[in-house]
């Protein structure tokens, strides 16, 4: 028995150290695949948010701090982030917006899907470093599937990109996607040559009031 019993416990350890090398194989491969793949793009429904080509009608609006600014319409190209105060991937991706309005030129601004006593609550006290907007109205009118979600309008208030968000490189890429298509309608002569997307940011910084856009 005893013979029996050592041949069994060194069966067992080959076993456990077959095992071991397979899950590290596996590990490997799974690192490769993300490598290779990397982290997937803003995702764009075509039935979802703004139509792409179109302008949205241009709003007049106030921020949290009592700034005026025009959300849409002519004049500058703007990159709009669309949030919910109950949404933790929302604060996440929050400080990633500067970085990404810089990097395309865009005026950013954030708009909350929710009152102004509820987004203050919410994001008064962030280190947001953009404008925001109390603008549940502006969600409904922007067809907002779920947030966060941004949108890239150019200097003529155009949607030129659209989707759902995560992180910095899915909101730079949007702004990317957004550039190509511009360029690309340009050159095909399917898009007025006046409307670019880079502009120079104003200074001006976002209740709703709807007027002239």
């Amino acid at each position: 028995m005893s013979g029996w019993w050592l041949v069994s416990y060194v069966v067992l350890w080959l076993l456990v150290a077959l095992l071991t090398l397979v899950v590290v194989a596996l590990a490997r491969q799974v690192g490769t695949l993300h490598l290779r793949f990397g982290p997937r793009g803003a995702l764009e429904v075509d039935e979802e948010g703004p139509p792409l080509g179109e302008a949205p009608e241009g709003v007049r609006a106030v921020d949290l701090d009592g700034h005026a600014a025009s959300v849409g319409g002519p004049g500058e190209p703007q990159l709009l982030l669309f949030v919910s105060p109950g949404c933790p991937v929302c604060r996440d991706i929050l400080p990633s917006i500067p970085a990404a309005a810089r990097a395309g030129r865009l005026t950013p601004y954030v708009i909350a899907d929710s009152g102004p006593e509820e987004t203050a609550r919410s994001y008064r006290h962030e280190r947001v470093g953009t404008p925001v907007l109390a603008a549940p109205e502006l969600a409904r009118d922007y067809r907002v599937p779920g947030t966060p979600y941004a949108v890239v309008l150019d200097v003529m208030g155009v949607v030129r990109a659209k989707g759902t968000v995560n992180n910095l490189e899915q909101l730079e890429g949007l702004v990317d996607t957004a550039r190509s298509r511009l360029v690309g309608g340009i050159r095909g002569g399917s898009s007025p040559p006046g409307p670019s997307l880079s502009g120079r940011p104003s200074e001006r910084t976002p209740r709703i009031e709807r007027g002239a856009g």
